[in-house]
C-alpha cells in the first residue's frame, strides 16, 4: 500500500467535486475541489416507492404534494423529479472506459463491483446508486488497473492526440484538453486544466515501469477516472424558462442521449453538436437519437433492459432435476439465455419490430442442443441459426425456455411463478405478496387430482383467502402455460392427463379468455394493458428512476403517440428522447 499511496493521496483529492445545487449553468462545468464529499445521493433518499401509479390503465394516481388531488394534465407533461448527480451503472461504467481508453477489455472492471440494489425491477435507480467505501476502493483500484493499460505502448498511441516533443508538457496539455473533453461529457474549465496538467509532472517516479511521459499521462488518467464528473453525469442546470422549468444544457443532453441509447458516453460528433447548440430543439434531439440508434452501440442497452425485464439473470443459477431432465446442463442453460437475446435483437435492431412483434414472432435462433429441446428437425451445430417455429406451439419471447424454465421447478411446471410474473412484469398489476405461514406445498396426485393444474386449484382456489388472488388474477396466466414444462419442452400430456391451457384472467379493469398461452400472448400483444406496462418498464429504465405521479401525464401521452404508430420499439426509444422530462429539470422547492 505505501507505493500506492502517495498518487492516491493525490487523485483523493479529485475524486468527487463540490457541487452547490444553485450554481454552473448549463455546461456542467464546474471543477474538481479538493477534499470535498463524494457527490452521490445519500443512503436512505427518496425513490423506493415501487409501486406505479399508471399501472392498470386506470387513473388512480395521486399527487401527494396536493391534498391527494388526482394529477391534473391539463397543462400537459411536465418533467418529473430527477437527481442532479446520477452515478454511472456498472454496465455503463465498462462501456465507457472501453470507449474512451479505446481498449478491449477482459476481465471487465466491474466484475470486481458489488452489484447495485435493484428497484421497480431495475439496478439503475439514480437515488439509490451511492458511492459506499467498498466501491470507493474499487474505483480506485479499476482506475489504477486501466490507467496502466491505457499508457501501454500499443494502447496509448489510440489516446494520443499528438507526438510529445521536449518534456512532452505541450503534447500532454493538448491530451488533458481533449481526454478531458471525452472523460467529462463536455469542456473542461481553466482551473480544470490547469490542475490536470499539473498533474503531469508529478506521474514520474510513481510507477516501476513506463518513461516519465507515459508515468505523467498515466497519473492523469489515474485522476480523472476517480472524479466525481467522470463517475456520475452531473447536470447544474438552473435557470428557468418562460414556462418555470429548466432546460438542460447541450453538454447534459448529449450525456442523457449517450446514455440512454448507448449505455456510454458521447462520441465527438454528439459532443460537438452539443456545443454548437444543435441539441437546443427537439429536432436536433430527434435527429442524433436516431442516429445512434442506427448504431451497433444501441444493442447494448436495449439488451440490458430486456435482460432485467426478463429476469434473464435467473438463468445463470438454473437447475433442474437430472433424472426428469438429463438433457439439462449448464451449457443449455447458457443457450437458452443467448437464444433470447438474440432474438430480442433480432427484433428490435433487425425487423425494426414492435411490441407485438417481441411476444408473438414464432421464430427463435438455436443451436444443436435447444434444437433438442425443441424438437426441430434438421441439422444444427454449436453455431446459433435462426429457425422457424410452429406458430401453434410457439410465439415470442414467452414461449421460449429462458422464461418457462426459470419460472418453474427443478421436477414440475409452476403456474404460480409462470402467472404472478405475467402480472408483474408484462401487466403491471402485480398481486400482493403471499402471507406469511402459508403451506407452499401441493397436494399429492391422486384421482381426483392428476395434473400439475389440479394441484394448483385445490391448494389455492378452496381457501376463499387464497382464491382472492389465485382464481382470476395468479393462476389463469400461469395455466396458459401448460403445455410446457419444467424445462419448457412442449407437452400434449401432464402426469398422463391432457393439458387445458385454457382460462380467463383480469389484469386491473381488463378481463381477458384464452385458450393456450399463444392466444394469451397474442392478446396481450395487442393490448393497452400490454403496450403501456411495456413503456411503464422502458420509462423506468431509460430514465433511472421509478414513475412518480406526475409521471402520468408524460406517459398518457407517450402511450396515445406510441399506439397510434403501432409500438414499434425504436419510435419508443426515440419517444423517450422528446419528453419534457428528458429535456427539462423540474424548478427545486
Amino acid at each position: 500500500m505505501s507505493r500506492h499511496l502517495p498518487r492516491y493521496l493525490a487523485a483523493l483529492a479529485l475524486i468527487a467535486p463540490a457541487i452547490a445545487c444553485g450554481g454552473g449553468g448549463g455546461g456542467g462545468t464546474d471543477g474538481p475541489t479538493a477534499g470535498t464529499e463524494n457527490p452521490g445521493p445519500s443512503e436512505g433518499s427518496a425513490g423506493t416507492d415501487t409501486s406505479d401509479p399508471t399501472e392498470g390503465g386506470t387513473d388512480t394516481s395521486a399527487d401527494p404534494t396536493d391534498g391527494g388531488e388526482p394529477v391534473k394534465c391539463d397543462e400537459g407533461p411536465q418533467p418529473g423529479p430527477m437527481p442532479r448527480l446520477v452515478r454511472l451503472t456498472h454496465q455503463q461504467y465498462d462501456l465507457t472506459v472501453a470507449d474512451l481508453l479505446k481498449l478491449n477489455l477482459d476481465p471487465l472492471p466491474s466484475a470486481e463491483f458489488l452489484a447495485d440494489p435493484a428497484v421497480a425491477g431495475f439496478d439503475n435507480n439514480a437515488a439509490q446508486m451511492v458511492v459506499k467505501d467498498r466501491l470507493g476502493r474499487d474505483y480506485r483500484r479499476a482506475a489504477e488497473r486501466l490507467a496502466a493499460e491505457a499508457v501501454a505502448p500499443a494502447a496509448l498511441a489510440a489516446i494520443l492526440p499528438c507526438q510529445p516533443e521536449g518534456d512532452g508538457s505541450q503534447c500532454a496539455a493538448q491530451f488533458v484538453a481533449e481526454f478531458g473533453r471525452r472523460a467529462f461529457r463536455r469542456p473542461l474549465t481553466p482551473a480544470e486544466q490547469t490542475t490536470y496538467s499539473g498533474l503531469f509532472t508529478q506521474g514520474p517516479g510513481l510507477y516501476p515501469e513506463g518513461t516519465a511521459f507515459e508515468q505523467g499521462i498515466r497519473f492523469i488518467i489515474e485522476a480523472m477516472l476517480q472524479s466525481g464528473h467522470f463517475l456520475y453525469r452531473v447536470e447544474l442546470s438552473d435557470s428557468a424558462d418562460s414556462d418555470q422549468v429548466i432546460p438542460l444544457g447541450g453538454y447534459e443532453l448529449a450525456s442523457r442521449l449517450s446514455y440512454l441509447l448507448w449505455g456510454s458516453m458521447p462520441d465527438d460528433l454528439l459532443l460537438t453538436a452539443a456545443g454548437a447548440g444543435e441539441l437546443d430543439t427537439p429536432e436536433g434531439v430527434e435527429a442524433h437519437a436516431r442516429r445512434l440508434l442506427d448504431s451497433p452501440k444501441a444493442e447494448a442497452p436495449v439488451a440490458d433492459f430486456h435482460r432485467q425485464w426478463l429476469e434473464l439473470d435467473k438463468v445463470d443459477n438454473l437447475q433442474k432435476n437430472g433424472d426428469l431432465y438429463p438433457e439439462f446442463n449448464k451449457a443449455l442453460a447458457g443457450a437458452m439465455r443467448e437464444e433470447t437475446q438474440r432474438f430480442v435483437r433480432h427484433v428490435v435492431f433487425e425487423l425494426e419490430g414492435d411490441y407485438a412483434a417481441l411476444l408473438t414472432a414464432p421464430v427463435t435462433f438455436v443451436n444443436a442442443e435447444l434444437a433438442a429441446l425443441y424438437g426441430l428437425e434438421g441439422q444444427y451445430g454449436a453455431e446459433f441459426t435462426e429457425a422457424a417455429l410452429d406458430p401453434q406451439k410457439r410465439a415470442g419471447i414467452l414461449t421460449q425456455p429462458s422464461f418457462l424454465a426459470t419460472h418453474a421447478y427443478q421436477s414440475s411446471s409452476s403456474p404460480i411463478f409462470r402467472g404472478a410474473f405475467m402480472q408483474k412484469q408484462i401487466l403491471c398489476t402485480p398481486p400482493p405478496p403471499p402471507p406469511g405461514g402459508i403451506d407452499p406445498n401441493l397436494p399429492a396426485p391422486s384421482d381426483d387430482i392428476v395434473t400439475t393444474r389440479d394441484q394448483v386449484e385445490a391448494h389455492t382456489e378452496q381457501d376463499p383467502y387464497c382464491a382472492g388472488c389465485h382464481k382470476s388474477v395468479i393462476n389463469p396466466p400461469g395455466f396458459a402455460f401448460e403445455h410446457y414444462d419444467a424445462l419448457g419442452k412442449w407437452r400434449d400430456l401432464d402426469n398422463g392427463a391432457p393439458v387445458d391451457a385454457s382460462g380467463e384472467s383480469v389484469s386491473g379493469a381488463w378481463v381477458f379468455a384464452f385458450t393456450d398461452a399463444v392466444d394469451m400472448v397474442g392478446q396481450i400483444g395487442e393490448s393497452a394493458n400490454g403496450t403501456r406496462c411495456y413503456l411503464t418498464n422502458w420509462f423506468r429504465y431509460g430514465y433511472g428512476r421509478d414513475v412518480a405521479p406526475i409521471d402520468r401525464c408524460t406517459i398518457d401521452a407517450l402511450d396515445a403517440e406510441l399506439a397510434a404508430s403501432g409500438y414499434n420499439i425504436k419510435e419508443l426509444l426515440v419517444s423517450l428522447t422528446l419528453t419534457r422530462t428528458f429535456r427539462f429539470r423540474a424548478v427545486e422547492e
